[in-house]
Order: C-alpha cells, then structure tokens, then sequence
C-alpha cells in the first residue's frame, strides 16, 4: 500500500496543467483587487476610523491609506509576476501574504473566495509551476521540465473538492431547503430587466436551492468520472455563468471554472482550440525539446519524500478539520457566527439588523452611540450580524470614551436581527454589561436563541 502511494503522488504527469493554472490564478487573483481599486473597495481599509480585528490579532497596526494601496499594489503586481512565472516562487508567497495580510486588517472584509485565493496562492508557492513557458525559465533561473510529480496536482484538486462538499454539506439546513435565502436574494432582483419576473417568481428560488444543493455535492464526483466529465464541466460551466448574471461575485465564478477544468487529463491545455491552445502547444513543446529526458520530473530522495508525506497530511487534517469546527459551538451556526469563517458556508445566509448602544458614565448618565457614527456603511452593517463584532465595538467604544476624558462603567446594546426573514429577535441581551465580557474561542453562552425554526 505504502508503495501504491508513492507511485500514485511521485509519479510524473504532464505540466501542462500547472502551466495553465498558474496563468490563470495569477491573473485572475490580481485583477480581483485591480477591480477592488477601480470600483472603491479600498475605502472600507482606508476609511473607518475603527477597525475590526480576528481573536489574537488586535496587536496589528492600522496601516495609513498610503500603506494600503501599497498591499492592494503589492498583490496586483505579484499576481501578474506568478502569471508570468517571473521570481515565481517570491512573487507566490508575496501574494498569499498579501491576501493575508488584507484579511487580517480588517475582519469585516472577510469573504470566502479571499481565503480560498489566499490559500492556493501559498499551495501555488510550494508547486513547480515555473519550469515550463515562464520568466524563469527564459532567464536561466531554473531548468525546464516537461512533467510534475501527480501529487502537485492532487493537492489543488483536494482543495477544489474540499470547498464543493462543504458547501453542499452545509446547504442541508432548514431555511436553504426551505429556499428562504434566495427566495429573498432574487426578490430584491425582480427590476432587472426581462429577467426580474422570472429570478422573483417563487420557483426560480426553489430550483436554484435545489440545484445549487445538488450541484455542490454531485459536481465532484463527476468531475472524477472520466464519461461524464465533460458533462459535468458543462453544467459548472452553466452554473458558475449564472452567478455572474444574477450575483456578480467579482472574479470567483471565473476562478471556480478554472479550478473545475483541473480535473481534465493533465495534458488537455495542449488541445484546447484556437489561440490558447496552440500557445501551450508550441511553449511545451519548446520545454519537451530543452528537458533532458532523464528528468522529465523533478526527483525525490526518500528523505523528502517522507518530509513531503508528513506536510501533505498535516495540510490536509487542518483543511479537514477547520470547516468543522462550528459543530463544537451551541446553538445555530448562521445566528451565531461561531465558526462559520474559514468553513466554506458560500452563500447561505441573508441578515438585516439594527444596533443601538447605551453608553453609562460614571455619574448615571446614559449616552446613546450609534455605530454608523464611529463606522463605516459596510462595517456597520457587519456589525449588526455577529456576536463578536458587537463585543469588540463595545470595548472600542469604551477606549474611544477614555481618550475624551470619560470612563464608561457599562455599555449594553439594544439589538434586533432578523435571519433570513424570520421575525427580528434580540441577538444579545439589552440588560448585558459588555464591558464585563471578553472575547474568546470558547462558545459564548450570553448570545440570545435563534427563531425556534433555525434548528441545525
């Protein structure tokens, strides 16, 4: 078995695949925050006078706007180096540190697809994809090479699956099946023209829970079939299209197609019609003609092997484990919040809320504070969804109080949220002193129940 294993991840394939998908990511991971320039993204870093920090993390600075655009720069500029394959391995890290450093900096800006290019762009820093048709090559850094050990791609498509099961695992609650969500989503979209009276009909919302449930946990399957691979690329390819003309979501359904196109055969960019195909046909043949057939892939002493075994399993318990973790919180994952980041819940929720502190000073005065004072819209709104952030806005809230002279005694906060469309319920308690809490990774018991019906 052991033997097996080691064919099955050390055996070489062709790089056409890595080539392609290093291209693409690059590519579409700097345009996500060239886009994020353009349309005024930047303002939620540059803006807020507070800023919203992840449990452990509130030591980091708050970068001035210059420093920002200088991380938005950083990124756009090291995703067109690893398209290029230019200093690729730098430029690789460069990038997953940049989407790091950007989730980091503001925790209201988390979504889900940063963290996932977060993620590949450091797979990506770790894979030889600059051995064939790149910078590096052209300019002697590295040797050419024609093939890739299999276990580089195995990890990518271990990734792309991981994200599809946990989506479709985590669709299986009562509100999706129930096509609450989208049911609300697309009513909001019934102005679009032509296509509004058919997104607000009521069984547009029903067919696309459905079958984005169905999607989410067939795709894969599929997809490793080799009959119905081509198949299955179509219907992504279809799904995938109908995100951007009814949500958008900036780059990811682009990314989500090409990860999906992984699972063709390691070769397929070499037959891809038109222009792009005979580009990857003429730069790999150069590298088939410059590789020493001796080392068509990049050897492994035992020694790494076993190196390259243990990192490989340690990457993939945590992936494994991570999105789980919400199952060891009480209560309602979607009211809660408690362990739904960094698990792969794309898309499953609609909040709307409010939240109205009351400041008590030490003489009996009370003092109303409003978060959209101190805040920004986006922030704000954030604000009024999680547990967390209003724990976090109340001790903020305290400090920006000491700075002017004043101690608060207590802050409560007057909340209502609605999930989904159910009926607005308080998401802490009005008489709670949230200067008597602190933040942690326990669960945090003094969260209101969520509406009787959101049962997980």
């Amino acid at each position: 078995m052991q033997a097996r294993l080691k064919f099955a991840l050390f055996r070489p394939v062709a790089i056409a695949w890595l080539v392609y998908f290093r291209l693409g990511a690059g590519f579409l991971m700097a345009l996500e925050h060239a886009g994020g320039l353009v349309i005024g993204r930047v303002r939620n870093y540059t803006e807020p006078q507070f800023h919203f920090r992840y449990l452990g993390w509130e030591w980091l600075p708050a970068l001035p706007a210059p420093g920002i655009y200088a991380v938005y720069g950083l990124v756009i500029l090291a995703g067109l180096a690893v398209a290029a394959g230019w200093h690729y391995r730098l430029m690789a890290a460069l990038l997953s540190l940049g989407y790091v450093a950007l989730l980091l900096l503001e925790e209201t800006e988390y979504i889900n697809h940063f963290y996932l290019y977060a993620l590949l762009a450091a797979v990506l820093a770790c894979l030889p994809a600059h051995r064939a048709a790149s910078a590096d090559v052209r300019a002697g850094r590295v040797a050419p090479a024609a093939t890739t050990p299999a276990w580089t791609r195995l990890v990518v498509l271990f990734q792309v699956s991981l994200v599809y099961l946990f989506a479709a695992l985590a669709k299986l609650n009562p509100d999706w099946l129930a096509a609450r969500p989208l049911g609300i989503w697309l009513g909001a979209k019934a102005h679009y023209p032509l296509l509004g009276p058919v997104l607000a009909a009521a069984p547009t919302a029903w067919l696309m829970s459905y079958g984005g449930l169905l999607f989410d946990a067939l795709v894969v399957p599929l997809l490793l079939i080799r009959r119905t691979r081509p198949w299955a690329f179509g219907l992504a390819v279809f799904f995938h299209l109908t995100n951007v003309v009814v949500f958008g979501l900036g780059t990811f359904p682009w990314f989500s197609l090409l990860l999906t196109s992984l699972f063709f055969a390691p070769d397929f960019p070499r037959h891809l019609p038109g222009f792009v195909g005979r580009w990857f046909r003429q730069r790999l043949l150069l590298a088939d003609a410059e590789t020493d057939a001796g080392t068509q892939v990049l050897p492994h002493s035992k020694y790494s092997q076993h190196w390259l075994l243990a990192g490989l399993t340690f990457y993939l318990l945590v992936q494994l484990a991570l999105p789980l973790r919400y199952l060891l919180y009480p209560g309602q994952v979607h009211w809660t919040e408690e362990g739904h980041r960094f698990s792969w819940h794309l898309m499953l929720r609609t909040k709307s809320g409010s939240a109205v502190f009351r400041v008590r000073l030490p003489d009996g005065r009370e003092e109303v504070a409003l978060p959209a004072t101190y805040l920004t819209r986006n922030q704000a709104n954030k604000l009024t969804h999680s547990p967390d952030l209003i724990l976090q806005f109340a001790h903020l809230l305290a400090r920006n109080y000491q700075h002017r002279g004043l101690r608060p005694v207590a802050i409560y906060c007057d909340s209502w949220l609605s999930l989904n469309g159910h009926p607005p319920r308080p998401l802490v308690s009005p008489q709670l002193n949230l200067l008597g809490l602190k933040r942690s990774l326990k669960p945090y018991p003094w969260i209101e129940p969520a509406p009787a019906t959101d049962t997980r």
